[in-house]
């Protein structure tokens, strides 16, 4: 399926040079294996020199054949590294330490077959990985690059440098095994999915910024049971699409770190535009969530559980659970503080809706299902909201703007009591709600 972007995302899209493929020398590596020091690659334009062994040159293309830690610096205006050990399934580690790859028709950086592989982005550096060029996002293709940095095997991104990834062909960063970021600071653009996984994303450190023409964060497959999971332990995920802004195969799980999302409409035709969704199962229970999403803010095919973290939600439908019909899929909500502004309804379940956490939600449909009992007091009822209004409920709770206007304000906390008149302002308007 051919994906286009629109005019306004390509006018913001900052510029990378891209040369011109010339022949250039082969230069041989040393020994067919690395000593144990660490090997230098220093590209040079249309050509790359191997000090030390492990890895040889042809022109452009350097391929790293052994076990080994190797050490990249320079530019290649129109080449790429190829870690390829074979039959022998070990690891390797790339030092990005000032590399600037460029490819016009495929991956910067491949790895076609390893055991694990590392690259580090060494403290300090600036490193650009390019697949193709700016005018290719007019029209892309899936079947096309793969990725500006694709890998077949396991992969690991970490460091205390930076990465900037430009995938013009298609995805941005693709892994066909378990992806793992520890660290770096890593700026993706890509003309489709943003960061692609098949098995896997664990994002435990670092700062991931990803602009994408369809989804942002992706896994594609469950062929293998535990797996197409989606976890956030640590770091800063900042993700703008035109698709979904995270998409789980299976399951999403939050544990830590900060979460950022928006999904707009006006970058790219008809496409799902929620911003966290998981196949399976969301799970939150800690971490730092603002999601703005043209349609649901979090959507999961199963249940979806909060217990932990923050979260606030600025979407069409807030929360919901479950495949449409089932009569299957509960919202459960445990722990934590959840602030949602639904242009529709706030939460919706095929299941039921359990509330024991600190909630505020705005609704524009008067079609909001109350929680179900035997879980702490709430209340729901018909106000007059508008966009800009300043929200407080009880009498020290702090306030919230609403980002959209609304019709009906739902609101649990601990210090409820049922039965009990509860103070609710709404910009000028005042009201007193009895808890439930």
């Amino acid at each position: 399926m051919r994906k286009r972007i629109g005019i306004a995302l390509c006018l913001c899209l900052l510029l990378c040079a891209c040369g011109k493929q010339s022949p250039g020398a082969a230069q041989e590596s040393g020994p067919a294996q690395p000593s144990g020091s660490e090997v230098k690659i220093v590209l040079k334009g249309d050509a790359a020199e191997v000090r030390g062994g492990g890895a040889k040159a042809e022109g452009s293309t350097v391929t790293v054949a052994a076990v080994g830690e190797y050490r990249v610096s320079g530019t290649l205006d129109n080449g790429q590294i190829v870690v390829d050990t074979g039959e022998d399934k070990v690891d390797v580690t790339l030092i990005l330490d000032g590399a600037q790859i460029t490819n016009l028709s495929g991956p910067a950086i491949w790895v076609r077959q390893a055991k694990n592989v590392h690259v580090t982005l060494a403290a300090g550096s600036e490193n650009l990985l390019v697949s193709g060029t700016e005018a290719d996002l007019s029209g892309v293709d899936d079947t096309r690059s793969g990725a500006a940095l694709f890998s077949e095997d396991d992969l690991m991104l970490e460091g205390e440098g930076r990465l900037t990834v430009r995938g013009y062909l298609n995805n941005g960063i693709t892994c066909k095994d378990d992806l793992k970021i520890k660290g770096g600071q890593i700026d993706v653009l890509a003309a489709n999915n943003g960061v692609r996984a098949s098995e896997s994303i664990e994002v435990r450190g670092g700062e991931i910024a990803v602009r994408a023409g369809n989804d942002g964060l992706k896994t594609s497959s469950a062929d293998k049971e535990g797996k197409g999971y989606i976890e956030i332990s640590g770091g800063l995920v900042s993700v703008s699409s035109a698709g979904d802004a995270i998409d789980a195969v299976t399951e999403l799980r939050v544990i830590g770190g900060e979460i950022r999302t928006e999904t707009r409409q006006d970058l790219l035709g008809e496409s799902s535009r929620k911003g966290l969704k998981a196949d399976l199962l969301i799970d939150i229970s800690g971490g730092t969530l603002n999601v703005r999403a043209d349609e649901d803010g979090l959507r999961s095919g199963g249940d979806l559980r909060m217990s932990g973290g923050e979260a606030t939600i600025v979407a069409s439908t807030g929360l919901q659970s479950g495949v449409v019909g089932s009569g299957v899929g509960d919202i459960q909500l445990s722990g934590g503080r959840l602030v949602i502004s639904a242009a529709k309804q706030a939460l919706k379940a095929e299941g039921g809706i359990y509330a024991n956490n600190e909630l505020l939600a705005l609704c524009g449909s008067d079609k909001q299902a109350q929680p179900r009992e035997g879980g702490q007091a709430w209340l729901l009822a018909a106000v007059d909201g508008s966009m800009g209004d300043e929200v407080r409920v009880g009498s020290g709770s702090e306030s919230f703007t609403a980002p959209q206007s609304f019709r009906v304000l739902l609101y649990s906390a601990a210090e409820l009591e049922r039965g009990a008149g509860c103070p609710v302002q709404i910009g000028q308007r005042s009201y007193t709600l009895t808890a439930r």
